[in-house]
């Protein structure tokens, strides 16, 4: 019996041809694996693929041991870790395309992200890393999926307007509270998250009213902005949300006499303090305060505080050791 591959398939052969690093190869080879239809005449390819797949899988794992890494982790960058939750064709690696400077495969058929993939947003002096993640509701990578979203910052929930957007949220919703992960508003016991919706394809017919829909039954738990990918409509909007949500201060140091660096700001948990700064300076200068001038919350510029001085968001901060 023919194969009858499709299109895609013989593009994400390409894709995994031209990888080069042994995350690259899964990432690509899982990807092929998921445009080859399911009938007796692919029985044979998609045993072979799998094989393969397998094969690199245990040399990762040899590596990994060896000490060179995990690839079903992401470590932490920038400000926050906020990672992109939804169902398959949600729009989650498009959304990343257009927010960071990351290129990640996009395309029409389901489970184009099959590994994790992170890049940069940058908001204002700061950047923020946003992770891509394979699609919910997907057996073979929900486990890995459950790990990297429960020790990340922020949880971006990416909503298909086009298609019953409000129950796609109650589904996301209850699938991570069986993980026992609570998003924001969720009073239940568990791992509680700071969460936000992208509300997306809002360029797409029917978006508004969909949008209404979930905002009605979502507008009093989470923050929700209608997005499109597409069109960059509400990008701007859900940066600020995010950088809002996300809980943090920037801070700015200056040396007596000199003027603030505001290039590379700190940036600390809301409610941190002058001795919070000093520690994230240099453990010895925690060690040492004396006190700090503050301009931007103070009273008065160059205000004298003490170690337990909460600090505000755009603080320039003086220590002095």
């Amino acid at each position: 019996m023919p194969a009858n591959l499709p299109p895609e398939y013989f593009e994400a052969e390409k894709r995994f041809k031209e990888a080069s690093s042994p995350a690259e190869k899964i990432s690509a080879l899982e990807a092929l694996i998921a445009t080859v239809p399911k009938h007796k005449g692919t029985d044979k390819l998609r045993a072979d693929l799998r094989r393969r797949l397998s094969k690199l899988r245990e040399e990762a794992v040899k590596k990994k041991k060896g000490g060179r890494g995990n690839l079903y982790t992401v470590p932490k960058e920038g400000a926050a870790q906020i990672v992109l939750v939804g169902f398959a064709n949600a729009g989650k690696s498009s959304l990343l395309a257009s927010l960071t400077n990351a290129k990640p495969v996009i395309a029409d058929y389901p489970v184009s992200t099959v590994m994790p993939l992170s890049g940069m947003m940058p908001f204002e002096d700061i950047k923020f890393q946003l992770v891509d993640l394979p699609p919910i509701g997907n057996e073979s990578t929900d486990g890995w999926v459950s790990g990297i979203i429960r020790i990340a910052d922020v949880l971006l929930l990416v909503i298909d307007l086009s298609e019953d957007p409000d129950v796609q949220a109650e589904l996301l919703i209850e699938q991570l509270s069986q993980w026992n992960i609570q998003t924001a508003g969720d009073d239940k016991s568990g791992v509680s998250k700071k969460t936000v919706v992208a509300a997306n394809k809002k360029d797409m017919s029917g978006a508004e009213e969909g949008l209404e829909k979930l905002r009605q039954r979502y507008q009093d738990t989470y923050q929700i902005v209608g997005v499109s990918a597409v069109t960059k409509e509400g990008l701007e909007e859900l940066k600020s949300v995010l950088f809002e949500v996300s809980g943090i201060v920037r801070v700015y140091t200056k040396e007596p006499g000199k003027e603030p660096d505001l290039d590379a700001p700190f940036t600390l948990p809301v409610g941190s303090t002058v001795l919070d700064l000093a520690a994230a300076v240099h453990k010895d200068f925690a060690k040492g305060l004396k006190y700090a001038c503050i301009w931007g919350s103070a009273k008065f510029p160059g205000q004298r505080v003490q170690k337990h001085y909460v600090l505000k968001d755009r603080d320039i901060v003086e220590l002095h050791v």
